[in-house]
């Protein structure tokens, strides 16, 4: 049996959405059936159909089970309050078995949900569970400990439009947390994402992944996790991260890129300011697949094209400014404060290997250009006398790395001084002092 029940709201019939007047308000309250042996589901799917266009979807404060596949892609005009826990059953093989397609990397998802203006929001109270400590303890006895077949991302925003997700917090998330694919306009504010493991520590458990994405904001985030914080993959544009706290992971990432054989991906028109990284590897790294293809995604790959730059062709048209291959850039890091680091703080490796990716690859071939990059203001602490790690491809060096006012230390007071650099052209605010390490990396370094 359903467990939701509908009400039409009456509002004032001078609103006005998308130019229409608007005289009701159909709103959809899900219920639980309040036990972990009753899936809650289907009564969340059917809320979304009744409710999911130009109507109100609400959660109440209690706990949803959820056991089975949600992929909800119709949403229209709707608000969803989440004021409850949304909490994923621990039956692994249903989920290695079933969880949906992301439509990258081979990867898969427990949840997919997008459309055109969502406001799905938390209230600083709101939850989404993965249960993730059960996937942790399997996940570490075997022996792909991280792209693990059919293992699922906790929610995938797909076709995602002009929404904002808001006061949400994520709880031990089954892999990645979050992945954007498809998605433009969307503001994600106030999120608390923590997955950390109570038994084993967690492994692949990102923040969030931006995949043919634009136009995103990230604001206000809080992560703890076993991975990166957030990570913007192929062709992700304009994006801004501000005003947030990493801790324990490897820092941001960009990418990694270039893993599909022959296809041109970009990262682009890049904006972080105000951040702080504790006990993170990297404050900022990148890293790109080689031009050698060993094996496929999720693990193996490479031989991808593209160039991992900003394009600022005011003057063309979105679609144009997205593909347009141009030497134009403008990606900018400002504020960033460090608390214990324990690698290089921007390190470049274009040399990815994943974790059971086959050969080692020649380190020097990526087909991918990094270039106008600027990291300006970098204070704290740091256990690296690393402070830049460079290790460019020879076929297209890195050009235009620029470091300025950069201001790490040890604990006790030593400065950090290293500028490893290898095929990176016209550096800015910095000499190199030495050559970085190479070799195959999925974290930077070697």
């Amino acid at each position: 049996m359903m467990k939701f029940h509908f009400v039409y709201l009456p509002v004032i019939s001078s609103l006005i959405i998308n130019g229409h007047p608007v005289v009701s308000r159909k709103t959809c309250v899900v219920e639980s059936h309040g036990v972990n042996t009753t899936d809650d589901a289907p009564a969340i799917i059917n809320a979304f159909e009744e409710c999911g266009r130009d109507g109100k979807v609400i959660f109440l404060p209690t706990t949803y089970y959820i056991s089975s596949v949600m992929n909800i892609t119709w949403l229209d005009n709707v608000d969803i309050d989440l004021y409850g826990t949304l909490l994923w059953s621990t039956d692994i093989q249903y989920w290695l078995n079933n969880s949906l397609d992301v439509g990258y990397q081979n990867q898969s998802t427990a949840f997919i949900l997008g459309g055109n203006e969502v406001r799905l929001n938390g209230y600083d109270q709101g939850i989404i569970d993965g249960n993730g400590d059960y996937w942790y303890e399997w996940i570490s006895r075997q022996e792909n400990t991280s792209n693990y077949p059919g293992r699922p991302h906790a929610i995938t925003f797909n076709g995602l439009r002009n929404s904002v997700v808001s006061g949400l917090a994520f709880l031990r998330s089954q892999m990645w947390t979050m992945s954007l694919i498809y998605c433009e306009h969307v503001i994600l504010d106030s999120i608390f994402v923590n997955n950390t493991g109570n038994v084993v520590q967690s492994s692949n458990t990102d923040g969030a992944d931006t995949i043919y994405s634009s136009h995103i904001t990230f604001n206000n985030w809080t992560v703890y996790n076993g991975d990166d914080s957030i990570s913007l993959k192929a062709d992700s544009y304009d994006v801004n991260i501000t005003n947030s706290k990493f801790y324990d992971g490897q820092g941001i990432a960009m990418g990694s890129i270039g893993q599909y054989y022959g296809v041109t991906e970009h990262i682009r028109e890049v904006r972080v300011k105000n951040i702080t990284f504790d006990n993170t590897l990297h404050a900022v790294y990148f890293k790109t697949w080689t031009a050698d293809q060993n094996g496929y995604p999720p693990n193996g790959g490479g031989g991808g094209l593209g160039s991992e730059y900003l394009s600022i062709l005011k003057s063309k048209s979105c679609a144009e400014r997205f593909f347009a291959w141009s030497d134009a850039s403008n990606m900018h890091f400002d504020n960033l404060h460090a608390i214990e680091l324990h690698g290089a703080a921007f390190s470049i490796s274009q040399c990815t290997r994943f974790s059971g990716a086959p050969g080692d690859g020649n380190c020097t071939n990526s087909e991918f250009e990094i270039l106008d990059i600027t990291i300006n203001n970098m204070t704290g602490t740091t256990r690296s006398n690393q402070i830049a790690s460079l290790q460019c491809s020879a076929v297209k060096p890195c050009n235009d790395i620029g470091l300025f006012d950069i201001n790490l230390k040890f604990n006790n007071g030593t400065p950090a001084t290293a500028y490893l650099c290898g095929n990176a052209e016209s550096p800015r605010g910095f000499n190199c002092t030495g050559e970085p390490c190479v070799g195959g990396s999925a974290t930077g370094g070697c």
